[in-house]
């Protein structure tokens, strides 16, 4: 019980104060120095169809890729555009990754994509400055109908 007692008060001691920590509005002033823009790029490569009967292999090919950046693959039911969206990460592996230069598959795209509809691939990569799609891809899925007899 006095355990509880002193996490109550220290919570409650921390939520009053969060409102004052945080900016009133409009004094938030835009910093002056702009971030250092992305130069990795991300090709995917196996969708430049976009219609599809059964998926083909995907693969991305990385460049300028910092050694400890991780990169992974995500994909959304629906067609997103350049909204921000967090999808369902799938299985992915490297190739290669070396000097840069990393070549990814994407074997776990046929376990998310198992229905038919629009789908939207992301790349996606994290390091030191933050998370970043690197790049994106919409495409259909239309499975063949079998038929019984």
């Amino acid at each position: 019980m006095k355990g509880f007692i002193i996490t109550a008060t220290l919570v409650f001691f921390v939520s009053a104060s969060l409102p004052a920590a945080l900016p009133r509005e409009g004094a938030a002033e835009a910093s002056s120095v702009s971030p250092r823009p992305i130069r990795t790029k991300a090709v995917i490569s196996g969708l430049e169809d976009k219609s599809f009967h059964s998926l083909p292999p995907v693969l991305v090919e990385l460049s300028d890729l910092p050694a400890s950046a991780a990169v992974w693959v995500e994909v959304v039911r629906g067609q997103v555009g350049d909204r921000p969206v967090v999808g369902r990460t799938i299985e992915s592996k490297f190739y290669l990754r070396r000097r840069g230069i990393g070549i990814l598959s994407v074997p776990g795209i046929h376990k998310a994509c198992r229905t038919g509809g629009a789908y939207t691939l992301m790349v996606k990569m994290s390091d030191r400055r933050g998370t970043v799609v690197l790049s994106r891809t919409s495409f259909e899925l239309f499975p063949q109908q079998v038929v019984r007899r």
